[in-house]
């Protein structure tokens, strides 16, 4: 397999050094990836097989380490190895649906699970688009019914690594894109992408071919509104940005983007003076950089402008990088898998799918807001929209461990141990004016301690009567349901209830250790 190995060439857009999510450096060319400190890949271990689907298992690998923790790369890549490539159901060439159904009719009840693990690795092969599948192998996917899925579970969407993220998993999800962008881990360029994909749901084609015109405001009766006009995408007989669709946002979202408008347009305008306003308007909003040096002058900018509209726009893999940047490090967990959520676009896609038909939108209505130009392939986006487990603790499993322990480094055991204990403005408070923390961020900031919960810059206090916040938080969902509020209202409160019972738990621990020790 070495010098199988050796043979392959990779599409130049793809780095052949890559970091894991856990920091570990790695060359695709080796037959050994480190990919943590106890995760070893080994490609000596794979059997010969067709080169182009060899590179793309290679490629679809890299990836995964490099977004998703060690173990379920090496999950992935061992089931697909063990279970596929060394048995008879491969035989050759493309990954076909045949093979992939002699595989799923050898599998006992108790073995399904593993197909699942398959089945969540090729979904991403082909939201990634590299080659090595059947065309219509998607369709399959979707359809393969496993043991252990809840019911209806066929979708393929419900898949906890690649389907619709839940609402606990939504809010986990934006709350660190939030923080991380505060604290300048996120660049602008990166939070702008996320933020976008999360909110329109569209694909990374039609993002990428924005330009900063694009985004516009109006009033009218004393009533703002903020529009972007998103370029439309596998439209049959039109070009580049030859059809748009207009779309409503928020003010959050418009003054986001209104900040990458203008950081973008500053900096071409510190390389070519003289530019109109038309100029700066056609400008992308996710610009090539390295091409932007190419040209000298203003005129060979506009030329380049006019003759070849999608020139300066991000490519494909410049976009691919920006989200497996984003995904490198999003650092939220998921209560379903105990590891970190693994971000997409597609995800993003599908989430905003479920919600609309949670919400009760379909058919055409549903096809015109995800932007398609029929229903046909809707089901490609859609899962069931029942929540996959019953009640917050019991669907926690081991990913409370996870927070346990993140939580446990902020603890404080008196004021004078927070980052801001000098300052009276910092203390955080519950209901009846009791202190259970303090504030180690911004002194403007006075959200309330339902938005502390889920802040990075929150030091929650050792001795603090967590269980009687709890009860307080539950009291308030109880009386939110009584009033009628929705499934979605009540589920709002998932991710607060969470961290307030790990913050017990780590409490726990370290009053056990202490005693322990005494």
């Amino acid at each position: 397999m070495a010098a199988l190995n050796a043979a392959i060439r990779f599409p130049n857009y793809e780095a052949q050094r890559r970091r894991s999510k856990a920091n570990y450096e790695f060359d695709l060319t080796e037959t050994q990836w480190r990919i943590d400190r106890s995760t070893t890949i080994n490609w000596a271990l794979m059997p010969d097989i067709d080169p182009t689907v060899y590179s793309s298992l290679v490629l679809t690998t890299a990836r995964m380490a490099e977004e998703c923790s060690a173990a379920h790369a090496y999950n992935c890549w061992r089931f697909t190895r063990m279970y596929f490539f060394q048995t008879k159901h491969y035989t050759g060439g493309l990954i076909t649906k045949n093979q992939l159904l002699n595989l799923r009719a050898s599998l006992s009840k108790d073995n399904e699970y593993k197909l699942g693990t398959i089945r969540s690795y090729l979904r991403n092969w082909l939201d990634w688009e590299y080659p090595g599948l059947e065309p219509d192998l998607a369709a399959v996917l979707d359809r393969l019914t496993l043991a252990g899925n809840n019911k209806g579970g066929a979708v393929l969407h419900n898949c906890a690594h690649s389907g619709p993220y839940t609402i606990m998993e939504q809010q986990s999800i934006l709350v660190w894109a939030g923080s991380s962008f505060a604290a300048g881990d996120l660049t602008l360029e990166e939070f702008t992408w996320f933020y976008l994909a999360f909110v329109t749901a569209r694909r990374p084609v039609q993002l990428s071919a924005l330009r900063c015109g694009d985004i516009s405001h109006l009033t009218e009766g004393g009533k703002r509104s903020f529009r972007i006009n998103i370029p439309r995408a596998k439209q049959r007989g039109y070009g580049f940005r030859e059809l748009m669709r207009d779309m409503t946002i928020t003010q959050d979202v418009y003054l986001v983007l209104m900040n990458l408008v203008t950081q973008v347009q500053t900096e071409v305008l510190d390389r070519f003076s003289g530019l109109e306003l038309a100029d700066l308007n056609a400008l992308p909003l996710f610009i090539s950089r390295r091409r932007l040096l190419e040209f000298e002058s203003v005129g060979d900018l506009r030329t380049v402008l006019v003759d070849r509209p999608d020139y300066l726009h991000a490519t494909s893999s410049g976009v691919g990088q920006l989200t497996r940047s984003i995904s490198r490090k999003c650092d939220a967990i998921s209560e379903r898998t105990a590891d970190f959520i693994h971000f997409t676009v597609m995800r993003c896609r599908r989430t905003r799918a479920t919600n609309l038909v949670r919400d009760g939108i379909s058919g055409t209505q549903l096809a015109y807001l995800l932007d398609h130009s029929d229903i046909r392939q809707l089901k490609v986006y859609t899962g069931y929209t029942p929540e996959f487990a019953v009640r917050i603790f019991e669907k926690m499993g081991d990913a409370m461990n996870l927070l346990s322990t993140m939580f446990e480094g902020r603890l404080i055991a008196s004021e004078g141990d927070a980052i801001r204990g000098k300052d009276p403005t910092s203390r955080v408070r519950k209901s009846g004016g009791v202190q259970v923390g303090n504030c180690g961020g911004s002194p403007a900031c006075h959200s309330g301690i339902k938005a502390c919960l889920l802040c990075r810059n929150f030091q929650p206090m050792l001795d603090a009567p967590w269980d009687e916040l709890l009860v307080e938080l539950l009291e308030e969902v109880e009386s939110q349901r009584e009033l009628g509020a929705s499934d979605m209202v009540i589920q709002s409160y998932d991710l607060q209830l969470a961290h307030t019972r790990a913050i017990m738990n780590a409490c726990d621990r370290i009053l056990r250790a202490d005693k322990e020790c005494s």
